[in-house]
């Protein structure tokens, strides 16, 4: 009769293992996912700054209006 409870017992705590081990292994993949598409927007916003930097005068006076009118001023702070 001791044998069922402790097959039990060990069963039960080896799915709680592999759940953990499942559990952080997907933590682990997302966070790696993140640093890199972080990464890659970085380096889009640097790229498209300098890209505005060579524009003239008259094109980013119309390019701050534009956002104004739409309401994305929020953007004039970057």
């Amino acid at each position: 009769m001791q044998a069922r409870p402790d097959r039990r017992r060990f069963l039960k705590q080896f799915g709680l293992g592999a759940a953990g081990v499942t559990a952080g292994s997907l933590a682990l993949a997302g966070a790696e996912q993140v640093k890199e598409t972080g990464s890659l927007a970085k380096a889009e916003l640097e790229r498209l700054q300098l890209a505005y930097d060579k524009l003239n005068t008259r094109t980013k006076l119309l390019t701050r209006g534009l956002l104004i009118l739409l309401g994305l001023d929020m953007f004039l702070l970057i």
